[in-house]
């Protein structure tokens, strides 16, 4: 049975289904789960939302609503799934969080990391040296000054530099061990909740997450597409896009590839027995291979230097576990009527085309032939959009460059079965 304050959260959530529809996705790929124990609001990771029903039961619906969506603020900058530095302060990383997010969006609730800097901002006007003698003139000592500032009117913080989540979490922990026992001027006198730093529980959950950040990326992508960014507007959209990297390690995209099509290659067989059932059912039995089409592009566009880097990565595909690989090659249409199959490293820089570019003819190779279960296509991207004609999937596009990556990634992600990533040369 659902609680009071459960049914509160899920009626903010439908709410948002037209004023805030990227809210609302991201929201539905999180779970609420209630944590009596808790002594925070709200704290996120591990795909839940997780809450403490005596808190919230001390605000009212609009308070909560904001609180609800710090939250998923932060799964959209993917605060809780990104990689931590290394013995990262956990409580740190909230306060980083929380100042990045005040860099667009004010809240009507008091956030840990915003009130540490207003208090901090406080000391700065107070003391002559708060970082102690040795920073006095420096540029960290300066940066603080720029960024430590109060509006009187509002009461809001008003920071200057526009600095990312990993950036802040190094400048808050600089200013915490200068400020507290470690140093600065009257380091230790001051009321305790001038050198309040939260505990880490409220990012307790935050761990690195490959596999939910692509999902995170994938509701970006989609609020990009049809402008879905809801009343958040400008300030949200920047902050993401900027620090978003849609592309992730195309090194870990090719291993992720190459699995996907080994999954695909079960078969059932008596001579097994089932996990669950025994030899009453059949078992599973997976064929270790996979039949990668690998299509590069040898149009005008294509540098010596690109071809390079491309054949770089192929012979390098055998340190993934791939036995061989078929090679096709394309301009206007296709260089060869038989692809070129390889088992080991070679080199094959004497293929040449250099005329224009035209994607269909490679797709249409991959479609009409059946033993393929994977299509790899090396390009620049300087051609017109593909037809997927037969709805067969599993195409991975690999860009020359981050810039090209950038300037394709919208229409490649609307074509059906199509990831892209590119090159980092």
């Amino acid at each position: 049975m659902e609680s009071k304050t459960e049914k509160k959260l899920k009626a903010i959530s439908r709410s948002w289904f037209y004023s805030e529809p990227l809210l609302f996705s991201t929201l539905c790929t999180h779970a609420f789960v209630e944590n009596q124990r808790l002594s925070v609001p709200m704290r996120t990771g591990q795909q839940r939302i997780e809450y403490s029903p005596e808190m919230l039961e001390k605000f009212n619906d609009e308070q909560i609503e904001e609180y609800l969506k710090i939250e998923v603020y932060r799964i959209l900058l993917l605060h809780p799934y990104s990689r931590q530095p290394y013995k990262a302060n956990r409580g740190v990383l909230l306060l980083a969080s929380d100042v990045t997010i005040n860099q667009f969006y004010r809240a009507s609730v008091p956030l840990a990391g915003v009130e540490y800097l207003k208090n901090q901002a406080q000391r700065f006007r107070i003391l002559e040296n708060p970082l102690g003698e040795k920073w006095k003139d420096t540029e960290e000592e300066k940066f603080f000054q720029r960024n430590l500032n109060v509006n009187r009117q509002t009461g809001n913080l008003e920071t200057i530099d526009q600095l990312s989540f990993e950036q802040w979490y190094r400048q808050i922990l600089f200013l915490i061990k200068e400020t507290t026992a470690g140093g600065g001027e009257n380091a230790g006198s001051s009321s305790e909740s001038e050198n309040y730093v939260p505990g880490d529980e409220a990012a307790e959950l935050w761990e690195e997450s490959q596999e939910v950040q692509a999902v995170i990326q994938s509701e970006i992508q989609k609020a990009e597409r049809e402008q879905g960014w809801g009343s958040s507007g400008g300030g949200l959209s920047r902050e993401i896009m900027e620090n978003a990297d849609f592309s992730m390690d195309y090194r870990k995209i090719l291993s992720r590839f190459r699995a996907n099509i080994l999954s695909t290659n079960r078969s059932l067989t008596r001579m097994k027995p089932n996990r669950r059932f025994g030899f009453k059912a059949m078992g599973s039995r997976w064929e270790r291979k996979a039949n990668i089409l690998v299509a590069v592009d040898v149009s005008g566009s294509i540098s010596d230097e690109i071809f390079s880097n491309f054949f770089h990565v192929i012979n390098n595909f055998f340190v993934y576990g791939i036995e061989k690989l078929d090679l096709i090659f394309f301009d206007t249409n296709l260089k060869y009527t038989k692809p070129i199959t390889i088992k080991k490293k070679v080199n094959l820089n004497e293929i040449k085309g250099r005329g224009g570019t035209n994607f269909q003819p490679a797709l249409d190779f991959y479609f009409e032939h059946s033993e393929y279960n994977g299509l790899i296509i090396f390009t620049d991207g300087e051609g017109n959009i593909p037809s997927m004609k037969n709805g067969k999937t599993n195409v991975l596009w690999i860009l020359s460059s981050r810039r090209d990556y950038e300037r394709l990634r919208q229409w490649i992600s609307l074509l059906k079965g199509c990831q892209a990533t590119y090159l980092p040369f």
